[in-house]
């Protein structure tokens, strides 16, 4: 076969044998490996095929002859994810009874594999599961003939958003007045984010345009139906702003302010299970060091607006250590400082908030200079994972415990792999932070290899 024709596409029957991270489903052609986006485990499909390596085919489903234990019922799935014409989610037809057992298998194979943990070296899991219509933060995509939506898969193409089991139906009912708004804008493309309070009462939105907007423009936007809206031009500059910019959310009997331009988790359902389980790992950690000394000295290195700062100060209080807080996005970094301050007056300890690079802060601050002065770092780094030089920054610091939150399983894994000389993998949650897509998030307690026994409860 010439190099040419082994690249054209072509179809075959395959049997799904399991998911691997990334979600596709794996099956076998003649002995090769073929990776089938949104196939699922026990599916029997018409694969339409392409050649990637000599051990390595990769597809999408063309048909679905017989469908495994996993999928839905047709007449369930969403109609954009039937007609493919919306790439919001790469698993819309998964059962979600089914989500516990796939994704939980999409970490295990990551931190065998590549972590290269034995499965006794990896604590049993619990998983929380969502309802759908999750979503509280969204990026939604304006083209310039007005579709709004999220793109198509493996496209630039907008699918004009109407139905859909990730945005809250709060939104989904503004839409066509949002759409009506953004017409006043004119033909422009861009990237509208929204934000919205955990009620959807409240809907905060921020367009970014993607095309030139000279100052002579004559368009007049307006706020529309949105309770606060700022438009940006692609240069930067602020064309308009309308109404408030920021929510109070309150999570877990902590309230934090949040900008419509700033990180926060996105999940409104497991936004409390999420902060709870944060603090039992960190309670746990706490009660160790108790046994140890008085003090608790403490590092978030991707803060944010203080997600899990808040939590690190509450298991600091009472203690004679410092917590540091670090974020570089000028966003976040400025409502970080603002919930720092209306932390403080509340009662709970003073904490330093750093405005730099996780790097940056590593490579240059002298807060702690020796192995051993910080006794637990936080980490929610972005999918990319922990760089280099954060890993290497963390070793030199080598804090008695270590909690990793991320949401992409392989590059969990890459990361305790890297650190595995130093700690083990202590307790390990899995959060079905995104529903209808196989991305999962993970909060795992790492505790140096010298410290205590082997598993936090």
């Amino acid at each position: 076969m010439t190099r040419q024709a082994a690249r054209e596409p072509f179809v075959r029957e395959v049997t799904v044998e399991r998911v691997v991270p990334g979600g596709d489903g794996l099956a076998h052609v003649d002995g090769v490996v073929a990776l089938v986006a949104g196939a699922l485990p026990g599916d029997r499909v018409i694969a339409e095929l392409t050649v990637e390596s000599p051990r390595l085919l990769r597809g999408r489903v063309v048909d679905v002859r017989a469908a495994g234990g996993h999928r839905r019922a047709q007449e369930a799935v969403c109609p954009r994810a039937k007609d493919g014409s919306c790439g919001g989610c790469d698993w819309p037809a998964l059962r979600p009874e089914s989500a516990a057992r796939l994704k939980s298998e999409i970490v295990f194979d990551a931190l065998r594999r590549i972590a290269r943990l034995g499965d006794d070296e990896i604590p049993e899991p619990s998983f929380v599961p969502s309802r759908p219509n999750y979503r509280l933060r969204n990026r939604l995509h304006l083209d310039a003939e007005g579709r709004l939506g999220f793109f198509g898969p493996r496209s630039r193409q907008v699918s004009d958003l109407a139905v859909c089991e990730i945005v809250s139906k709060e939104l989904l009912a503004r839409l066509p007045a949002i759409r009506d708004s953004l017409r006043a804008v004119g033909p422009v493309e861009g990237e509208l984010s929204t934000l919205e309070n955990c009620e959807g009462t409240i809907v905060l939105g921020e367009l970014r345009l993607g095309v030139p907007t000279g100052p002579g423009d004559s368009t007049k936007p307006k706020r529309g139906p949105f309770d606060g809206f700022r438009l940006v031009a692609s240069d930067g500059r602020v064309l308009l702003e309308d109404g408030p910019l920021t929510l109070d959310l309150v999570v877990g009997s902590a309230s934090f302010r949040v900008s419509v331009s700033s990180f926060f988790q996105g999940n409104r359902f497991l936004l409390d299970p999420f902060l709870e389980e944060i603090r039992t790992a960190l309670l746990a950690v706490r009660r160790k060091e108790k046994e140890r000394r008085g003090t608790l000295n403490a590092l978030d290195l991707y803060a944010g607006v203080g997600f899990l700062t808040r939590p690190l100060l509450e298991v600091t209080a009472g203690s004679s250590g410092r917590v540091v807080a670090v974020e570089v996005e000028a966003s976040s970094w400025s409502d970080l400082s603002e919930n720092l301050g209306r932390w403080e007056i509340e009662g709970l300890p003073a904490a330093r908030c750093v405005r730099a690079t996780a790097e940056a802060f590593l490579s240059s601050d002298l807060t702690w200079k020796n192995p051993g002065d910080v006794d637990v770092v936080v980490a929610d780094p972005p999918r990319a994972g922990l760089s280099p030089v954060v890993r290497q920054g963390i070793l030199r610091l080598l804090p008695r415990a270590l909690l990793l939150v991320s949401c992409d399983p392989p590059t969990l894994a890459r990361d305790l792999g890297a650190l595995g000389e130093a700690y083990r993998l202590s307790r390990l949650t899995l959060l079905d932070l995104f529903p209808g897509t196989h991305h999962v998030e993970s909060v795992a307690l790492l505790l140096r290899r010298d410290e205590g026994p082997s598993v936090v409860r």
